[in-house]
């Protein structure tokens, strides 16, 4: 089968076809032909060698994709050849056939696109665990997500669509009316403004329950003042580096504050059941209606795989790049 692969040994972030064997499942694992697959900041870091994937796990880049099964291990018996799914990997995404556990699947929704299946996967699933499993988001009255007019920022507004929270985000200028359009209820120009000052001025002093970050270093110090009591901060990402200064630790106590970071790839497949079982079990209904549907900026060939990595380097998408294979 054809792939997409990278020199490993020279760290570049050259990328090519490759002729691969294809891959036989496990007991526990579905063979897809994949349909199209997500882009995600993980592979840019992963074939420039800063990421490596999970021990076991395939050295192809692609954390998501959507295809139709083309083969089921001994053990599974909920799927078959056949049937449309999408769903989570830890490495493999990139190729006409990929590896998928048979719990880390779900069915295509009958009105979704290939391409829109294909980039829901590993934005919704991390969404949904730093909203729902490591913060309670039910419990709060405001959350801040930023980066908010990305994959991960405007998959999360969705989820929190029936509940009664302030939903305020972060984006550059020409991303704010996005992600008003999407459902935040206000979007701080970060170009512009600081997001603290924003944060204090409209809870008057108070702070949000609950931050979800993917910029890292610079902002966690703003991040630990924006926080109300018993507030908690996600961390998923590091863009602006992985350094924060000299940090006031009072807060945390003073306040109670709770700090989490997390990355999904090296959780382990049983946490990853769960997280998928979880997701599922709330919002299964809203995916297969159409209601959770995620922002496509860019569906390219998989031949335009360079020009995508360019695009999110340049970090000029709103919502997900996704791939199709032609």
């Amino acid at each position: 089968m054809r792939a997409i692969n990278y020199d490993k040994d020279q760290k570049t972030s050259t990328l090519y076809f490759d002729e691969v064997p294809i891959p036989d499942p496990d007991s526990d694992e579905v063979l897809i032909r994949v349909h199209a697959f997500g882009l995600n900041r993980a592979d840019l870091l992963q074939v420039r060698g800063q990421y490596p994937p999970p021990a076991g796990a395939s050295e192809i880049p692609g954390l998501e994709c959507s295809g139709i099964i083309e083969e089921v291990g001994e053990n599974v018996t909920k799927w078959k050849a056949g049937d449309h799914v999408c769903g989570l990997v830890d490495g493999g995404a990139y190729a006409e056939y990929c590896l998928l556990d048979s719990g880390m699947i779900w069915r295509k929704p009958e009105g979704a696109s290939w391409v829109e299946a294909a980039a829901m996967p590993e934005t919704y699933l991390t969404a949904y665990q730093a909203l729902y499993q490591l913060m309670d988001v039910t419990t709060m009255e405001r959350v801040l997500i930023h980066a908010a007019a990305s994959g991960v920022g405007s998959a999360a507004v969705q989820l929190l669509s029936d509940l009664d929270i302030k939903k305020w985000g972060t984006a550059s200028g020409p991303k704010i009316d996005f992600c008003l359009d999407r459902g935040y209820d206000a979007v701080i120009d970060y170009q512009k403004y600081s997001f603290l000052e924003k944060v204090m001025g409209w809870t008057g002093g108070s702070g949000v329950d609950g931050i979800v970050d993917v910029v890292g270093g610079d902002y966690f110090q703003d991040n630990i003042k924006a926080l109300a009591l018993d507030g908690t901060l996600v961390m998923l990402g590091l863009l602006s580096g992985v350094q924060a200064g000299q940090v006031n630790i009072l807060p945390l106590i003073s306040r109670r504050l709770t700090i989490q970071g997390s990355t999904l790839r090296s959780r382990s497949v049983s946490y990853k059941r769960e997280l998928v079982r979880g997701f599922l079990d709330r919002f299964h209904s809203k995916i297969q209606r159409g209601e959770l549907k995620p922002e496509i900026y860019k569906n390219l060939s998989w031949a335009d795989s360079a020009q995508a990595h360019d695009l999110m380097r340049q970090n000029k998408n709103s919502g997900k790049i996704v791939l199709s294979i032609q």
